[in-house]
Protein backbone atom coordinates (compact mmCIF):
# COMPACT_ATOMS: atom_id res chain seq x y z
CA UNK A 1 0.00 0.00 0.00
CA UNK A 2 1.29 3.44 -0.92
CA UNK A 3 2.12 5.79 1.97
CA UNK A 4 -0.33 8.60 2.68
CA UNK A 5 0.61 11.64 0.66
CA UNK A 6 1.32 14.83 2.61
CA UNK A 7 -1.13 17.65 2.12
CA UNK A 8 -0.21 20.94 0.52
CA UNK A 9 -1.11 24.04 2.52
CA UNK A 10 -4.89 24.54 2.50
CA UNK A 11 -7.06 27.42 3.68
CA UNK A 12 -10.39 26.59 5.32
CA UNK A 13 -13.49 28.64 4.55
CA UNK A 14 -17.04 28.18 5.80
CA UNK A 15 -19.82 28.81 3.30
CA UNK A 16 -23.12 29.73 4.92
CA UNK A 17 -26.19 28.27 3.23
CA UNK A 18 -29.60 29.86 2.83
CA UNK A 19 -31.29 27.28 5.07
CA UNK A 20 -29.02 28.07 8.03
CA UNK A 21 -26.60 25.21 7.51
CA UNK A 22 -23.06 25.43 6.14
CA UNK A 23 -20.46 23.78 3.93
CA UNK A 24 -16.78 23.76 4.75
CA UNK A 25 -14.38 24.39 1.87
CA UNK A 26 -10.62 23.89 1.65
CA UNK A 27 -8.76 26.15 -0.77
CA UNK A 28 -5.42 25.51 -2.43
CA UNK A 29 -3.65 28.58 -3.85
CA UNK A 30 -6.79 30.65 -3.34
CA UNK A 31 -5.17 34.01 -4.06
CA UNK A 32 -3.69 33.04 -7.44
CA UNK A 33 -5.14 33.69 -10.89
CA UNK A 34 -4.54 30.12 -12.05
CA UNK A 35 -7.22 27.73 -13.34
CA UNK A 36 -9.54 26.39 -10.63
CA UNK A 37 -10.50 22.77 -10.09
CA UNK A 38 -13.44 22.04 -7.78
CA UNK A 39 -13.23 18.62 -6.09
CA UNK A 40 -16.40 16.78 -5.06
CA UNK A 41 -15.82 13.74 -2.84
CA UNK A 42 -17.76 10.51 -2.62
CA UNK A 43 -19.78 8.83 0.11
CA UNK A 44 -18.05 9.36 3.47
CA UNK A 45 -15.09 10.93 1.72
CA UNK A 46 -12.82 13.37 3.56
CA UNK A 47 -9.36 14.88 3.48
CA UNK A 48 -7.84 11.44 4.07
CA UNK A 49 -9.36 10.01 0.89
CA UNK A 50 -6.39 9.00 -1.30
CA UNK A 51 -7.96 10.27 -4.54
CA UNK A 52 -8.36 13.74 -3.03
CA UNK A 53 -4.81 13.86 -1.70
CA UNK A 54 -3.40 12.72 -5.02
CA UNK A 55 -5.27 15.40 -6.93
CA UNK A 56 -4.39 18.15 -4.47
CA UNK A 57 -0.73 17.22 -4.83
CA UNK A 58 -0.96 17.34 -8.61
CA UNK A 59 -2.66 20.73 -8.48
CA UNK A 60 0.01 22.04 -6.11
CA UNK A 61 2.74 20.94 -8.54
CA UNK A 62 0.97 22.80 -11.36
CA UNK A 63 0.29 25.90 -9.28
CA UNK A 64 -3.45 25.59 -9.95
CA UNK A 65 -6.19 26.60 -7.56
CA UNK A 66 -8.08 23.79 -5.90
CA UNK A 67 -11.38 23.96 -4.06
CA UNK A 68 -12.28 20.88 -2.01
CA UNK A 69 -15.97 20.87 -1.13
CA UNK A 70 -17.02 18.93 1.96
CA UNK A 71 -20.63 17.83 1.90
CA UNK A 72 -22.63 18.57 5.04
CA UNK A 73 -21.09 16.92 8.08
CA UNK A 74 -18.01 15.58 6.25
CA UNK A 75 -15.41 18.16 7.25
CA UNK A 76 -15.03 16.89 10.81
CA UNK A 77 -17.74 19.21 12.14
CA UNK A 78 -21.41 18.25 12.47
CA UNK A 79 -23.73 20.30 10.30
CA UNK A 80 -26.29 22.39 12.16
CA UNK A 81 -29.60 21.17 10.79
CA UNK A 82 -31.36 17.85 11.33
CA UNK A 83 -30.57 16.81 7.76
CA UNK A 84 -27.70 14.95 6.10
CA UNK A 85 -25.81 15.14 2.86
CA UNK A 86 -27.10 12.74 0.24
CA UNK A 87 -26.55 11.73 -3.37
CA UNK A 88 -29.12 14.15 -4.77
CA UNK A 89 -28.36 17.33 -2.81
CA UNK A 90 -27.32 19.29 -5.88
CA UNK A 91 -28.60 22.56 -4.42
CA UNK A 92 -25.49 22.64 -2.24
CA UNK A 93 -23.27 22.43 -5.31
CA UNK A 94 -25.31 25.24 -6.86
CA UNK A 95 -24.48 27.37 -3.83
CA UNK A 96 -20.78 26.53 -4.15
CA UNK A 97 -20.85 27.58 -7.80
CA UNK A 98 -22.60 30.83 -6.93
CA UNK A 99 -19.93 31.52 -4.31
CA UNK A 100 -17.17 30.65 -6.77
CA UNK A 101 -18.57 32.85 -9.51
CA UNK A 102 -18.28 35.86 -7.20
CA UNK A 103 -14.68 35.05 -6.33
CA UNK A 104 -13.15 37.24 -9.01
CA UNK A 105 -10.91 34.68 -10.74
CA UNK A 106 -11.10 34.95 -14.54
CA UNK A 107 -9.10 31.80 -15.34
CA UNK A 108 -10.87 28.60 -16.49
CA UNK A 109 -12.96 26.69 -13.95
CA UNK A 110 -13.34 22.92 -13.93
CA UNK A 111 -15.13 20.41 -11.72
CA UNK A 112 -14.40 16.77 -10.94
CA UNK A 113 -16.73 14.50 -9.01
CA UNK A 114 -15.90 11.11 -7.56
CA UNK A 115 -18.54 8.40 -7.03
CA UNK A 116 -21.42 10.06 -5.16
CA UNK A 117 -19.83 13.44 -5.88
CA UNK A 118 -19.92 12.53 -9.58
CA UNK A 119 -23.64 11.76 -9.31
CA UNK A 120 -24.29 15.15 -7.70
CA UNK A 121 -22.16 16.87 -10.34
CA UNK A 122 -23.96 15.26 -13.29
CA UNK A 123 -27.38 15.83 -11.73
CA UNK A 124 -26.59 19.52 -11.18
CA UNK A 125 -25.24 19.97 -14.71
CA UNK A 126 -28.39 18.35 -16.10
CA UNK A 127 -30.62 20.56 -13.98
CA UNK A 128 -28.86 23.63 -15.33
CA UNK A 129 -29.41 22.40 -18.86
CA UNK A 130 -33.11 21.86 -18.19
CA UNK A 131 -33.46 25.48 -17.09
CA UNK A 132 -31.23 26.66 -19.95
CA UNK A 133 -29.00 28.41 -17.42
CA UNK A 134 -25.67 26.79 -18.19
CA UNK A 135 -23.05 27.35 -15.49
CA UNK A 136 -19.92 29.25 -16.43
CA UNK A 137 -17.54 26.32 -16.05
CA UNK A 138 -15.30 25.17 -18.87
CA UNK A 139 -15.50 21.39 -18.44
CA UNK A 140 -16.26 18.63 -15.94
CA UNK A 141 -15.11 15.07 -15.21
CA UNK A 142 -17.15 12.34 -13.48
CA UNK A 143 -15.39 9.28 -12.06
CA UNK A 144 -17.17 6.01 -11.14
CA UNK A 145 -20.67 7.49 -11.11
CA UNK A 146 -23.55 5.60 -9.43
CA UNK A 147 -25.95 6.60 -12.22
CA UNK A 148 -28.81 4.52 -10.85
CA UNK A 149 -28.89 4.65 -7.05
CA UNK A 150 -31.42 1.84 -6.72
CA UNK A 151 -29.20 -0.55 -8.66
CA UNK A 152 -26.20 0.51 -6.59
CA UNK A 153 -27.98 0.05 -3.29
CA UNK A 154 -28.82 -3.51 -4.27
CA UNK A 155 -25.46 -4.32 -5.90
CA UNK A 156 -23.43 -3.32 -2.86
CA UNK A 157 -25.01 -6.18 -0.90
CA UNK A 158 -23.51 -8.75 -3.23
CA UNK A 159 -20.11 -10.36 -3.66
CA UNK A 160 -16.84 -8.57 -2.96
CA UNK A 161 -18.58 -5.19 -2.56
CA UNK A 162 -19.90 -6.34 0.83
CA UNK A 163 -16.50 -5.34 2.22
CA UNK A 164 -17.05 -1.76 1.10
CA UNK A 165 -20.62 -1.84 2.34
CA UNK A 166 -19.53 -2.87 5.81
CA UNK A 167 -17.17 0.10 6.05
CA UNK A 168 -19.48 2.70 4.49
CA UNK A 169 -22.61 1.61 6.33
CA UNK A 170 -20.73 1.46 9.61
CA UNK A 171 -19.40 4.97 9.10
CA UNK A 172 -22.85 6.35 8.23
CA UNK A 173 -24.47 4.72 11.25
CA UNK A 174 -21.77 5.99 13.59
CA UNK A 175 -22.16 9.52 12.25
CA UNK A 176 -25.92 9.53 12.91
CA UNK A 177 -25.53 8.10 16.42
CA UNK A 178 -22.85 10.65 17.28
CA UNK A 179 -24.81 13.58 15.84
CA UNK A 180 -28.16 13.01 17.56
CA UNK A 181 -29.05 12.42 21.18
CA UNK A 182 -31.19 9.40 22.13
CA UNK A 183 -34.20 11.69 22.47
CA UNK A 184 -33.59 13.24 19.06
CA UNK A 185 -33.23 9.84 17.41
CA UNK A 186 -36.61 8.78 18.76
CA UNK A 187 -38.23 12.06 17.77
CA UNK A 188 -36.84 12.26 14.23
CA UNK A 189 -36.57 8.60 13.27
CA UNK A 190 -38.44 6.63 15.90
CA UNK A 191 -35.23 4.64 16.32
CA UNK A 192 -32.79 3.92 19.12
CA UNK A 193 -29.03 3.78 18.67
CA UNK A 194 -29.32 -0.01 18.87
CA UNK A 195 -31.91 0.00 16.07
CA UNK A 196 -29.53 1.95 13.87
CA UNK A 197 -26.63 -0.37 14.61
CA UNK A 198 -28.79 -3.31 13.53
CA UNK A 199 -29.49 -1.84 10.08
CA UNK A 200 -27.96 -4.31 7.66
CA UNK A 201 -28.17 -2.77 4.18
CA UNK A 202 -27.75 0.56 2.39
CA UNK A 203 -31.33 0.46 1.18
CA UNK A 204 -32.58 -0.07 4.73
CA UNK A 205 -30.43 2.81 5.98
CA UNK A 206 -31.78 5.09 3.26
CA UNK A 207 -35.35 3.98 3.96
CA UNK A 208 -35.19 4.41 7.74
CA UNK A 209 -32.72 7.29 8.09
CA UNK A 210 -31.79 9.25 4.94
CA UNK A 211 -35.34 9.58 3.63
CA UNK A 212 -36.88 10.60 6.94
CA UNK A 213 -34.24 13.27 7.58
CA UNK A 214 -34.29 14.68 4.06
CA UNK A 215 -37.96 14.70 3.07
CA UNK A 216 -38.25 11.72 0.73
CA UNK A 217 -41.28 9.43 0.84
CA UNK A 218 -39.18 6.27 0.76
CA UNK A 219 -35.98 4.85 -0.71
CA UNK A 220 -37.47 4.45 -4.19
CA UNK A 221 -38.56 8.11 -4.16
CA UNK A 222 -35.06 9.16 -3.08
CA UNK A 223 -33.34 7.03 -5.70
CA UNK A 224 -35.62 8.18 -8.52
CA UNK A 225 -35.29 11.88 -7.75
CA UNK A 226 -31.54 11.75 -7.10
CA UNK A 227 -30.11 9.40 -9.75
CA UNK A 228 -28.07 11.26 -12.35
CA UNK A 229 -29.14 8.92 -15.18
CA UNK A 230 -32.32 10.96 -15.58
CA UNK A 231 -30.37 14.19 -16.14
CA UNK A 232 -27.61 13.12 -18.55
CA UNK A 233 -29.52 14.07 -21.69
CA UNK A 234 -29.73 17.71 -20.61
CA UNK A 235 -26.06 18.40 -19.80
CA UNK A 236 -24.69 21.32 -21.83
CA UNK A 237 -21.13 21.51 -20.48
CA UNK A 238 -18.27 19.44 -22.00
CA UNK A 239 -17.95 16.50 -19.63
CA UNK A 240 -16.08 13.19 -19.53
CA UNK A 241 -17.60 10.22 -17.74
CA UNK A 242 -15.01 7.60 -16.78
CA UNK A 243 -16.31 4.22 -15.66
CA UNK A 244 -14.86 0.75 -15.17
CA UNK A 245 -16.63 -2.43 -16.16
CA UNK A 246 -15.19 -4.15 -13.08
CA UNK A 247 -16.51 -1.57 -10.60
CA UNK A 248 -17.39 -3.72 -7.55
CA UNK A 249 -20.24 -1.39 -6.53
CA UNK A 250 -22.13 -1.66 -9.79
CA UNK A 251 -22.88 -4.15 -12.53
CA UNK A 252 -21.97 -3.12 -16.11
CA UNK A 253 -25.70 -2.77 -16.78
CA UNK A 254 -25.63 0.57 -14.97
CA UNK A 255 -23.51 2.16 -17.70
CA UNK A 256 -25.70 4.52 -19.75
CA UNK A 257 -26.31 3.97 -23.46
CA UNK A 258 -25.25 6.51 -26.05
CA UNK A 259 -28.85 7.57 -26.67
CA UNK A 260 -29.12 8.55 -22.99
CA UNK A 261 -26.27 11.05 -23.27
CA UNK A 262 -26.21 14.63 -24.45
CA UNK A 263 -23.86 15.64 -27.25
CA UNK A 264 -21.58 17.27 -24.66
CA UNK A 265 -20.83 14.01 -22.85
CA UNK A 266 -17.88 11.75 -23.65
CA UNK A 267 -18.26 8.26 -22.16
CA UNK A 268 -14.99 6.45 -21.48
CA UNK A 269 -15.36 2.82 -20.46
CA UNK A 270 -12.37 0.92 -19.08
CA UNK A 271 -12.29 -2.85 -18.69
CA UNK A 272 -10.44 -2.40 -15.41
CA UNK A 273 -10.27 0.37 -12.85
CA UNK A 274 -12.48 -0.72 -9.98
CA UNK A 275 -14.19 2.03 -8.04
CA UNK A 276 -12.25 5.31 -8.30
CA UNK A 277 -9.15 3.23 -9.00
CA UNK A 278 -7.69 3.54 -12.52
CA UNK A 279 -4.07 3.13 -11.44
CA UNK A 280 -0.98 2.43 -13.54
CA UNK A 281 2.62 1.59 -12.62
CA UNK A 282 3.40 3.45 -9.35
CA UNK A 283 6.25 5.93 -9.11
CA UNK A 284 9.17 5.72 -6.66
CA UNK A 285 6.93 6.93 -3.83
CA UNK A 286 4.54 4.04 -4.41
CA UNK A 287 1.78 6.27 -5.80
CA UNK A 288 0.09 6.15 -9.18
CA UNK A 289 -1.26 9.38 -10.63
CA UNK A 290 -2.79 7.86 -13.76
CA UNK A 291 -6.33 8.98 -12.88
CA UNK A 292 -5.25 12.49 -11.95
CA UNK A 293 -3.17 12.87 -15.09
CA UNK A 294 -6.05 11.63 -17.24
CA UNK A 295 -8.37 14.22 -15.70
CA UNK A 296 -5.89 17.09 -15.99
CA UNK A 297 -4.95 16.19 -19.56
CA UNK A 298 -8.61 16.48 -20.51
CA UNK A 299 -8.84 19.92 -18.92
CA UNK A 300 -5.59 20.96 -20.62
CA UNK A 301 -7.11 19.96 -23.96
CA UNK A 302 -10.24 21.97 -23.17
CA UNK A 303 -8.14 25.08 -22.53
CA UNK A 304 -6.21 24.59 -25.79
CA UNK A 305 -9.45 24.35 -27.74
CA UNK A 306 -10.66 27.61 -26.19
CA UNK A 307 -7.37 29.32 -27.07
CA UNK A 308 -7.58 28.11 -30.68
CA UNK A 309 -11.18 29.29 -30.97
Amino acid sequence: MAPKLPLPKLKRERLELDDGDFLDLDWLNKETDAPTLVLLHGLEGNIDSPYLRRMLNQLAERGWRGLLVYWRGCSGADNRLDVTYHAGRSEDLAKVFEHLSHNGNKAPTFMVGYSMGANILLKWLGEQGLTQQLPDIDAAFAVSTPFDLALCADSIDKGFSKIYKHYLLGSLKKKIINKFSSEKLLKLLNLTAKDILLISSMREFDERVSCKLNGFKNADDYYRKSSSKYFLKHIGVPTVILHAEDDPFMSPSIIPHEDELSEYLELRISQYGGHVGFVAEPDKSGNSFFLEQSILEYFDGTMQQVEIA
